[in-house]
Parts: C-alpha cells; structure tokens; sequence
C-alpha cells in the first residue's frame, strides 16, 4: 500500500499523511482529501490540504 505524505506548510516537515489501496492513488486522494482536509504536523501546526499536496513517496 503506497503512503501519501504531507509536507506542513508552517516548518516544511514532511509527515506520513494516509495510505492508498494499490491502483487507486489519484481517486482515493480525491477522497480523502474531501472528507478530511486538515492535518496536524508532530510541531503542532494545523494545516489544510488539497488533493494535489499529498505526495506519493512509496
């Protein structure tokens, strides 16, 4: 299953955001991102993420 990272916006950290079913990455992003835009980084800043910002790194 790939990961899709997430580099906050705030400090640049780059942290694990979800992980994708093999062949689905592009709708599952889609997804995802609809249902649950805001992230948190380990620092603690809170960030809204769009489809595009997640990162495929697998």
């Amino acid at each position: 299953m790939p990961m899709l990272m997430l580099k906050c916006k705030s400090c640049g950290e780059v942290f694990p955001g979800i992980y994708v079913p093999e062949g689905s990455t592009d709708n599952f992003k889609s997804i995802a991102t609809s249902s649950d835009p805001l992230h948190i980084c380990s620092r603690g800043h809170k960030n809204m993420y769009l489809t595009e910002d997640y990162m495929d790194w697998s």
